[in-house]
């Protein structure tokens, strides 16, 4: 509380020496109320003193004298207007230097605070309460920072108008919040209600929606709104995951996954709750299903099934899923070489198609392209219906040598001729001394050079033929080779190899048969039968 002084003085600035001026009472104690005919008794000594002066003047406006002797002896009587606040205050009155003290009493505490309640734009702005007190006082908000009252309007004690201002609004629904009113002694706060306008412009998506394909794959799309605005997304289908942003207060993301579609086109929601019964949705399309993508597992020669390396020229079998239709397709010829594409499949060998030899749902067969010459390595794929395999990394050699067997599984009984064109088997031995047909692959490059896939002719002149040393063993001997090149009247990669059985041969069966192009030999696992 703060204490107020004024000051009635009452002074005699001729008095003689001799003279005595006495005050009574000291002391006043008025109520709150207004009050009147407040009396100061003067009593001056000795009585030849009677004619001297003094003079009543208050220092404040809230004493007024309203009456005084000013010579000798008498009395002067003063009012006390009302006390407007809720604190005691005080004030003085003198004669001749003796001063008499002026207590109030405080008034009883009353406040308010209008408006009731006030409602803003989403602009936000300026506004303002008018407290009614005369105790000491405090206003603040329950809002946050979104009403905001300057700290030095925020107390006082008397009336006065409080100016505040209102933040513009970013949420797509109103809000409300309140400004309170606290007094000295008040039990129950005052209060005046804040109300906000929303907008649905302040929430909106960076897109409406999105089309995917039908592979697995993710995706995201954005969330623009004020600060502090809260929201939450959620999915309408199992196919459809929310990986980021389920929730959020103020811009953001929402992330999702798809799975891949198994089946037809088909169609999901993202549900975001942008607040209370009000929803934005992003729909997504799913493309239908196409034909599964080709899987290469692995690329063997056709006829050891090695998968080391590949050369130009070799037929190779390629294993691993949907490589191509069902049931098998084979080799089909066109112009005088082998197709590149056969039931919608193609083997690629950096990029370049093969000849193709049969296709089927898990294993193909093709002709390696003689461009390969000179490369150490090779990238495959297999396309099925244009949809595109893994690669496979193979090495590439200028040669890669296997003899095929009778029953394909690259072991036992070699694909081989007798002398009398006869198959060599158990029953129908080969004779020391006479020449015998060996049928393989992997013979590299051809003189002359050999077109992919085609079929060579069976007239004159003669075949192409190898372009690296050929040597062959049977039994470990060393058999005398007298042609090795193409084979007439077949596909360019095959390779015919004909040699003389040695004369130092045992006779029986399960006879070793190993053949060496250049620096690559074929293995031993392949036979023939001698007599």
């Amino acid at each position: 509380m703060r204490f107020f002084v004024a000051a009635l003085v009452l002074a005699s600035p001729l008095a003689a020496q001799n003279c005595t001026f006495t005050v009574s009472p000291l002391t006043f104690n008025v109520p709150s109320a207004a009050s009147s005919g407040n009396t100061i008794t003067v009593t001056v000594t000795p009585p030849n003193c009677s004619n001297q002066g003094w003079v009543a003047n208050p220092s404040v406006t809230w004493i007024h004298v309203t009456s005084a002797t000013l010579n000798g002896s008498g009395t002067a009587v003063f009012s006390v207007d009302a006390n407007p606040l809720g604190v005691v205050r005080t004030a003085t009155v003198s004669v001749a230097n003796q001063q008499v003290n002026v207590s109030q009493a405080a008034a009883a505490c009353k406040f308010g605070l209008t408006p009731s309640s006030q409602n803003f734009s989403i602009s936000g702005g300026t506004g303002s309460v008018q407290v009614t007190g005369n105790c000491a006082w405090t206003v603040s908000t329950d809002s946050g920072q979104w009403i905001n009252i300057p700290y030095n309007v925020s107390s006082g004690i008397m009336d006065t108008a409080v100016a505040f201002t209102v933040s513009a609004n970013g949420c797509i629904t109103g809000r409300g919040g309140n400004i309170y009113l606290y007094g000295s002694g008040l039990a129950t706060p005052y209060r005046s209600g804040v109300t906000q306008d929303g907008s649905p412009s302040n929430f909106t998506l960076s897109a409406t929606g999105a089309a995917v394909p039908a592979t697995a794959n993710t995706g995201f799309f954005g969330i623009s709104t004020g600060v502090g605005c809260g929201w939450s997304s959620s999915s309408n289908v199992s196919w459809m995951h929310i990986t980021g942003g389920a929730s959020g207060s103020g811009s953001g993301n929402v992330g999702y996954q798809v799975d891949a579609n198994p089946s037809d086109a088909r169609t999901g929601i993202i549900t975001v709750n942008a607040a209370p019964g009000v929803q934005v949705l992003y729909t997504v399309t799913q493309q239908a299903a196409g034909p599964p993508a080709p899987v290469l597992m692995s690329v063997n020669n056709a006829a050891s099934y090695a998968s080391d390396a590949v050369s130009p020229g070799e037929i190779v079998t390629l294993f691993g899923q949907n490589l191509g239709p069902k049931p098998l397709v084979p080799l089909q010829v066109s112009g005088g070489a082998l197709t590149t594409i056969l039931g919608g499949t193609q083997v690629l060998f950096d990029g370049v198609p093969a000849p193709m030899i049969y296709s089927f749902q898990t294993q193909v067969s093709a002709v390696v392209p003689y461009g390969l010459a000179g490369k150490t390595s090779t990238q495959v794929q297999v396309a099925y219906n244009n949809v595109s395999s893994n690669t496979v990394s193979m090495t590439v050699q200028p040669s890669t040598p296997a003899i095929f067997s009778l029953d394909s599984s690259g072991l036992g009984p070699g694909a081989i001729l007798n002398q009398d064109y006869s198959i060599n088997s158990t029953a129908l031995p080969a004779a020391r001394g006479s020449v015998v047909l060996i049928y393989c692959t992997g013979g590299g490059v051809t003189s002359p050079a050999t077109a992919d896939g085609v079929v060579v002719s069976a007239t004159p002149p003669l075949p192409q033929l190898a372009t690296q040393p050929v040597t062959v063993t049977i039994g470990g001997i060393i058999a005398p080779v007298t042609y090795a090149g193409a084979v007439p009247g077949s596909v360019a990669g095959l390779t015919q190899i004909n040699a003389q059985v040695p004369p130092g041969v045992m006779p029986g069966n399960g006879i070793p048969v190993v053949v060496r192009v250049g620096a690559a030999s074929s293995n031993a696992s392949v036979t023939m039968s001698v007599k």
